[in-house]
């Protein structure tokens, strides 16, 4: 699992035959955005979980790291399986090699499902093989908080002018900070105007009309209310979405080091949300049959992270110019905001390197283009639209209303401690909430089963 593949700045992956794919999945946690611009085949910066046709053959000899004395390695999955925000990733780096001639940028890293159980692997095992880590919310978490990597970057922010929000919070350990927001992904609720006009219905506020509009709207096989992940084999995107839903009745799936899977506000939660899935028609649909689906204009709601939103206007053209976003439709419109940070792995032999690069994509205007470019829903800085005055225009955008107006919580506020275990926690909980989906266990039951398995398998 832990084996990790290296891409270039060109985009392209080395060890590739022209036929055959690599042998990870681009699961991506966009799950209406990976696996249909994959299929498509419209970008040739696929990365490596792509097909190789889609690219030329990497050149055997690099010649700019043959050049540059110092070679950077740049952890991320960015490479691959997220071909429309890759593109903005190299040009960002190709333009921080060329003010930097000495330092040459190699990607290495996974696919998004397997990213954070290779890193954690890597520090279990004694090092993380990167000089810069860009990785997830609960990684950062568990990184620096408990395997301690990383060194105190916070002046960074400082120097280029940023103040880190709330959402830094999990990454201070002794009164320094290790790790820089770069990228925010946060979740909010996507709807498609016309066709709730159609049916005329406002958007929903509260979880009856959720329910209501859902059941009001599908028409399966030809039309579905919403396409939220239901299987196991759709890896951690199921997970991602679905740890939202313990916040539908204020509950939470672990507080400090005390596991509270089976509450009864989760199992209302979960309840309401299989209530969803159920009406929706989507029931054992995996998540490739869903994000077409989306993109052909036939799914209502989609509960997700704003992340790549605007690809949607070339994925998916005749949604997109109807689709708008309302908070959580449920009394606290709280959801999960997911800060990805960059942190400069300690154990490199080019700290100084690592944080330049780290303080080139911190830059503003870089930070600005990176968001805007790929769609991204929030820049956390507070001051940000103090230096770049253009991101309070950026925030009017129509479709980010919603996520405007969600009131967001971070991973520790649901998961406490279990944060450096979400994968594994993930796991059996969906694991077993497959079976209340296939109807052979209730919800209670099966997040009951998830409570004891979790009691036993997962020691803090």
């Amino acid at each position: 699992m832990s084996d990790k593949n290296e891409v270039t700045n060109t985009g392209e992956a080395p060890g590739l035959s022209e036929d055959a794919p690599s042998g990870q999945s681009p699961i991506s946690r966009r799950n209406f955005l990976g696996a249909a611009a994959v299929a498509a085949g419209a970008v040739a910066l696929t990365g490596a979980a792509a097909p190789s046709k889609f690219f030329e053959k990497l050149k055997t000899v690099n010649l700019r790291a043959q050049l540059a004395p110092v070679t950077l390695s740049l952890m991320s999955w960015e490479p691959y399986g997220e071909p429309y925000e890759y593109p903005e990733w190299i040009k960002v780096i190709s333009q921080f090699e060329i003010a930097n001639p000495n330092i040459t940028v190699v990607w290495t890293g996974w696919p998004f499902s397997d990213f954070d159980q290779n890193i954690v692997e890597q520090a279990q095992a004694g090092k993380v093989d990167a000089d810069v880590i860009m990785v997830t919310p609960e990684a950062a978490s568990t990184l620096v908080q408990k395997y301690h990597i990383g060194v105190p970057i916070g002046n960074i922010a400082k120097e280029v002018g940023l103040v880190p929000d709330a959402a830094h919070e999990s990454y201070v350990r002794n009164g320094n900070l290790y790790a820089l927001g770069v990228i925010d992904v946060a979740f909010a609720l996507l709807y498609n105007e016309a066709v709730l006009s159609a049916h005329k219905l406002a958007p929903p506020t509260t979880t009856d009309e959720w329910l209501s509009a859902v059941q009001a709207v599908s028409k399966a096989p030809s039309y579905f209310g919403t396409n939220l992940l239901n299987l196991v084999s759709d890896g951690s995107d199921w997970w991602n979405a679905l740890q939202n839903f313990c916040l539908v009745y204020g509950g939470a799936w672990a507080k400090g080091t005390t596991l509270t899977i089976d509450s009864p506000e989760n199992v209302k939660g979960i309840e309401f949300w299989l209530s969803l899935v159920n009406a929706s028609g989507v029931k054992g649909e995996s998540e490739a049959v869903l994000t077409k689906l989306f993109d052909e204009n036939r799914v209502c709601f989609s509960f997700n992270v704003a992340a790549g939103l605007s690809s949607l206007q070339k994925l998916a053209p005749a949604y997109y110019p109807h689709m708008r976003s309302v908070a959580p439709p449920w009394p606290s419109q709280q959801a999960i905001e997911r800060l990805h940070p960059l942190i400069v792995n300690n154990q490199s032999k080019y700290i100084e390197e690592g944080m330049a690069l780290v303080k080139y994509i911190l830059t503003p205007q870089t930070l600005y283009d990176i968001t805007v470019a790929n769609g991204y829903p929030i820049i956390p800085y507070t001051n940000f639209g103090e230096i770049i005055p253009a991101y309070a225009k950026y925030l009017d955008t129509i479709w980010l209303k919603g996520y405007e107006e969600t009131k967001y919580v971070g991973e520790f506020q649901i998961l406490g401690q279990y944060t450096y275990a979400y994968a594994e926690l993930g796991t059996i909980i969906c694991q077993n909430l497959e079976k209340a989906v296939s109807g052979s266990s209730t919800v209670a039951q099966a997040l009951a089963a998830a409570q004891a398995q979790a009691k036993v398998q997962l020691n803090l």
